[in-house]
């Protein structure tokens, strides 16, 4: 058995991270983490959400963790609603919490994302801001009312 015969090992990513981020920071030797959940990414300071579809083909929203005030089931709700917008495949859909500071960028398809002060959203759903707004602040149960 050659050197090149050798199978390398099988790397099991935990579910709370995202493929796509992990992926380009490790090969920018760039650190990277995500939280377990919002309420652990709301006790730092450069918590954020990022709402991801075509598992991180499409970057639909990105959210300072401070601004959340409904609950993460909403949040679930919200991914979904923006998914079948723009996707429809809800199995490529998910919310992750990590840890980026403003100005960040938001590795993944169509362009990424960005963290900003408060909320970034997709130049393609951004008609939406508004109620995605609302639903963040816990005004609003989903983007149909």
């Amino acid at each position: 058995m050659t050197e090149g015969d050798k199978k390398k090992p099988v790397v099991h990513l935990p579910a709370h991270e995202s493929a796509v981020r992990r992926m380009v920071s490790d090969a920018r030797q760039l650190p990277y983490r995500a939280f377990l959940s919002l309420a652990e990414a709301k006790g730092a300071d450069d918590g954020v959400a990022v709402f991801e579809g075509d598992w991180g083909g499409q970057i639909y929203l990105v959210v300072r963790a401070f601004y959340i005030r409904c609950s993460e089931s909403v949040l679930q709700q919200l991914l979904e609603d923006l998914d079948a917008m723009r996707w429809c495949e809800p199995e490529g859909a998910r919310v992750y919490y990590e840890q980026h500071p403003v100005g960040a960028g938001i590795s993944g398809g169509t362009g990424g994302g960005a963290v900003n002060p408060e909320v970034w959203v997709h130049e393609e759903l951004r008609e939406y801001e508004p109620v995605i707004r609302r639903v963040l602040r816990g005004e609003q149960a989903g983007l149909n009312g």
